[in-house]
């Protein structure tokens, strides 16, 4: 999926659906709002992220990717709130299942994975820890930068790995027991968020 990426001036003039990624390396989060997007066809216009603009703060309201902003309405960057809009800009296809349990399912999934303290978060902290062990992870600046902004606990670091294995565990659990009913999914028998 190839990015197209425009200025902020550029951006402010589109109508429609604009968003703050971060561009030149993966990013989870704006990459998962990225396949939303490309899963339910909806247009939108890239904007890099680049930390040291003043008009991209201004405008986005902070300085993170991503972020989306739909013509005059106030910026989300939260990924439910990312996704609860893709949802009323293309209801299909639905990501989101149209019973309350199984709703609930997929956004507690969604949210193991993608919330403060979930599985994206502390696969980074995992990531900043193996920098600070020259054991991979980051170049050393962008691990400093990332443990101050993300809450990277030396003496909690330890305990990064076994919580990952232990998130991945409970995907993989999760999974297999939707295979043993019939279904390739999480929740359901189809995609979901």
């Amino acid at each position: 999926m190839p990015v197209h990426y425009v200025s902020v001036e550029e951006a402010k003039q589109c109508d429609g659906l604009r968003m703050v990624v971060v561009g030149g390396v993966p990013s989870l989060w704006g990459e998962a709002a990225k396949g939303i997007l490309h899963i339910k066809r909806i247009p939108w216009t890239a904007v890099r992220l680049t930390y040291d603009d003043e008009a991209l703060v201004a405008w986005a309201g902070q300085r993170s990717g991503p972020v989306a902003l739909l013509d005059d309405e106030p910026p989300v960057s939260n990924w439910q709130d990312i996704l609860l809009l893709a949802e009323r800009l293309a209801p299909d296809p639905a990501l989101l299942p149209d019973t309350a349990d199984a709703r609930e399912q997929a956004l507690e999934i969604s949210r193991g994975i993608c919330a403060s303290g979930g599985l994206g978060w502390m696969r980074r902290l995992q990531l900043v820890q193996a920098s600070f062990l020259n054991q991979g992870g980051f170049p050393e600046r962008v691990a400093k930068y990332l443990a101050a902004k993300y809450g990277y606990e030396a003496d909690a670091a330890d305990s990064y790995s076994s919580r990952v294995a232990e998130m991945l565990g409970g995907l993989s659990k999760r999974l297999h027991a939707q295979r043993v009913a019939g279904s390739h999914y999480y929740v359901g028998g189809s995609v979901t968020a």
